[in-house]
C-alpha cells in the first residue's frame, strides 16, 4: 500500500528537514510485507511510524536528502522550529 500525500514547494537554502514542504517517507517492514508512505508534516510521520513500530513492524523515516531516522532517533524529526 503506497499513500501520497499533497506536497507544497521546498524552499531551497534551508535545511533539510526544515524545509517547508520536505517530504517524509515511512518505511516498514514485517514478515514478507511491505509498506511505503510519505507524509509532509514530520509530526504525522513520526506518529504513524510509531504506531507500525509498536504493532511490531521494522520502521524507519527518511528524508528527501537521504538521511534514515530509525525509532530512537525519531525526536530529531520533532526537534526543530518549524517555518511557517
Amino acid at each position: 500500500m503506497v499513500t501520497v500525500s499533497a506536497e507544497e514547494s521546498l524552499d531551497h537554502g534551508v535545511p533539510a528537514p526544515m524545509r517547508r514542504g520536505e517530504v517524509f517517507t515511512i518505511h516498514a517492514t514485517r514478515d514478507d510485507r511491505s509498506m511505503i508512505t510519505h507524509r509532509i508534516l514530520p509530526e504525522i510521520a513520526v506518529a504513524q511510524a510509531r504506531q507500525l513500530n509498536d504493532a511490531g513492524w521494522q520502521v524507519h523515516i527518511s528524508e528527501l536528502g537521504g538521511r534514515a531516522f530509525k525509532p530512537s532517533e525519531f525526536y530529531q524529526l520533532l526537534s526543530y522550529k518549524r517555518i511557517g
